[in-house]
């Protein structure tokens, strides 16, 4: 029943998108008020429906319907319930449902929320969104649909359909459940069961200003309307993108076994793309809403954002490429590569129409070399330089290489860790020096006064760094800059909320939450320019100073690295409740001769593959990082790998940062208009 249940809202949502981009494009064409409103009611049931079709699935995986051959594939019958609700994203069905589901939750918002102020964009929105919806719910139905069942025919042949085939009949369910796959144990960590929705928020997300954009060049209406409509949409799925590619590193930190947490894979770089791109356009964004600039490369910047998530739904769900990230060869793939080619030169052939109206042509040209414009310009290209170095590393030249040496050739670490230190520092250089510059035209005078604190702040801190033996030049370099580029959003913290103390004798805790409160945009923005420099910290020190070794110990026996001693102390085996047989082996960890932790690091064996879980110890300072690699079959020897990661928990801290700046930015604003200007006005003649 709840397959039939399930498959029925699917339908359903289908038929529902399908009649509202009809009748949206319809609206738009004759300018009938009636069909948008038609439109717009069914776009909405979409979100209703596909909960249902959602619902339906989590409560076959709930309760075992193994008879459905998603939850047999990613279930058995030892499976807990917590992974069993995480198991509706753990493969491809699944997740294609889950993503048609956010994918309409934005719809459904974007549209109630915009419907009175944006109702000229309307009919181009929800064609957009709707066709978006359309497509992934077509490839649900068609091609990986998570109601197809297993069926048993007349001579015994088990089958998969939707629907019972003539003469078919179900099979034995218990026979059925005892051959389950149950869900892969690399999924099962806690982490997946944040990460997979964070990134298909961040993906799905992007669909909004997308539409918005669209919209925008097919009505004529390229005012900053459609900026301002999708700016906190925009803010949406950065910050869940970027929460995303963060417990995404977290997770291989803590499952895959390699003691890092980033290794440029190409799924990791999919992911990252759409990211950088959704960041350059958050930036200049606010050159188009203060000075009417950028309005062609803002444009773009938002097509390809868009156009980076399909691009990397298709290379992850269409086994283009070979990861333990990406879903496993599909159908998907050609019909994935054929709507990302049409929605993108649809969208760039848009642009090039309005282009050549004039109608995406800049209100004023940039004043001068330094001013906040032209840093923010180059800002931008300095991410688009990312963007293609990472692109090429990872899809680029695999591609090219086997379409015209016929063998594939693959851009290792080695190649990111020369092209895009360079780029990073440069990005740091800018996110220093750009809130210091004026709008228009500014000076080497006035940067230079704006640096004065920064650089008095970050000085010391470098010089400390020397004195406790830090002679790496690159080393020292790199955090220089990235911790110029804090200490400049710190001081221009303080310094907004001391002109409102000086101005209007407020408490300086009341000065700060006035100055939060009625510019959200710009110090939420100082706030994750600290979360990103925290990161810089943890990245640069885990990166430049990480420290290994390897070795077979028998029990009792010790290795060193640095200060720290590992001691193995013993091995014992046990059987899970899910089946896992669990090698555990106990380690007491000591510094300077001093016991500080007794760690666990084992290998659960799972009926698919065993996985390695590393023995931790975290502080501010470090991670020490222990690995069981192997061991005799008594357990009398045993060998491990110790990693020494220093600052590394920075980037997990940044990333709190970074989550409640962008909250900042993003929440409403309480302050009247007026005010707000006000507060400009005093923060323009403060600096």
């Amino acid at each position: 029943m709840l397959a039939e249940v399930g498959l029925g809202a699917l339908l359903l949502a289908f038929a529902a998108a399908f009649y509202a981009l009809l009748a949206a494009v319809g609206a738009g064409l004759r300018n009938r008020d009636d069909w948008l409103l038609s439109a717009r009611n069914a776009a909405l049931l979409t979100f209703p429906l596909l909960l249902c079709s959602a619902s339906a699935l989590l409560l076959a995986l709930l309760n075992g319907h193994c008879q459905i051959s998603y939850v047999w594939s990613v279930t058995d019958p030892t499976t807990p319930s917590f992974y069993r609700f995480t198991a509706l994203w753990g493969s491809q069905q699944g997740s294609l449902l889950f993503w048609s589901l956010l994918l309409s939750l934005y719809c459904f918002s974007a549209i109630l929320l915009s419907w009175r102020e944006h109702r000229r964009l309307m009919p181009g929105v929800i064609a957009v969104t709707m066709a978006t919806l359309a497509f992934f719910l077509a490839l649900s139905l068609l091609l990986e649909n998570p109601f197809e069942r297993f069926w048993l025919a007349a001579d015994g042949t088990v089958l998969r359909d939707v629907f019972i085939p003539a003469g078919a009949r179900a099979p034995d369910l218990e026979r059925l459940a005892a051959t389950a796959n149950g869900l892969n144990p690399l999924l099962r960590h806690f982490g997946m069961i944040i990460h997979p929705p964070m990134l298909y928020l961040g993906f799905t997300g992007f669909v909004i200003p997308f539409a918005f954009a669209l919209a925008a060049l097919a009505s004529g209406d390229l005012s900053a309307a459609w900026i301002r409509a999708t700016r906190r949409w925009t803010l949406l799925a950065w910050m869940f993108l970027g929460l995303g590619l963060l417990l995404g590193g977290r997770w291989a930190y803590d499952v895959l076994g390699w003691g890092g947490y980033w290794g440029w894979d190409p799924v990791e770089n999919a992911a990252l793309l759409p990211w950088l791109t959704g960041t350059a356009f958050l930036h200049s964004v606010l050159i188009q809403e203060k000075r009417g600039m950028l309005r062609l490369w803002n444009m773009l910047l938002v097509i390809f954002a868009f156009s980076a998530v399909l691009f990397g739904t298709f290379a992850t769900r269409s086994g283009l490429i070979e990861s333990v990230h990406s879903f496993a060869r599909s159908d998907i793939g050609f019909p994935l590569f054929a709507f990302w080619s049409v929605m993108t030169l649809v969208a760039l052939g848009l642009t090039l129409w309005r282009q050549r109206q004039g109608l995406l042509r800049d209100e004023r040209a940039f004043a001068g070399l330094l001013g906040r414009e032209s840093l923010f310009v180059l800002n931008n290209i300095v991410f688009a330089a990312l963007f293609i170095a990472i692109f090429w590393g990872s899809f680029g030249a695999p591609l090219v290489s086997e379409v015209l040496l016929d063998a594939p050739i693959t851009l290792g670490v080695d190649y990111y860790r020369q092209v895009t230190p360079p780029l990073f520092a440069l990005l740091f250089l800018m996110m220093g020096l750009a809130p210091l510059a004026a709008w228009g035209n500014s000076s080497l005078r006035r940067m230079g006064a704006g640096l004065r604190a920064p650089l008095l702040l970050t000085m010391p801190l470098l010089a400390l760094l020397a004195l406790a033996g830090m002679r790496t030049p690159v080393a020292l370099l790199a955090y220089g800059l990235v911790t110029l580029a804090g200490m400049v959003a710190l001081v221009e913290i303080v310094r907004g909320a001391r002109a409102r103390v000086r101005a209007w004798g407020e408490a300086w805790p009341q000065a700060l939450r006035a100055l939060f409160s009625r510019n959200r945009g710009r110090y939420g923005g100082y706030v994750v320019h600290l979360g990103v420099t925290v990161i810089g910290i943890g990245v640069i020190g885990s990166t430049l100073f990480q420290a290994e070794t390897q070795r077979t110990l028998a029990r009792g026996e010790s290795l060193t690295l640095q200060n720290y001693e590992l001691r193995y102390e013993g091995f014992s085996q046990a059987l899970a409740s899910d089946g896992r047989l669990l090698r555990v082996a106990a380690v007491t960890l000591s510094r300077e001769g001093r016991e500080i932790a007794t760690l666990r690091p084992r290998i659960d064996v799972f009926p698919q593959q065993p996985m390695t879980i590393a023995g931790i110890h975290s502080s501010a300072e470090n991670d020490v990082y222990v690995l069981l690699t192997g061991h005799s079959e008594t357990g009398a020897r045993a060998t491990f790998r110790l990693t020494i990661n220093p600052l590394i928990n920075f980037v997990w801290w940044g990333g709190l940062l970074l989550l409640a700046g962008t909250l900042i930015a993003a929440w409403p604003h309480g302050a009247s208009v007026a005010a707000r200007r006000q507060d400009s006005a005093l923060q323009e003649a403060q600096a």
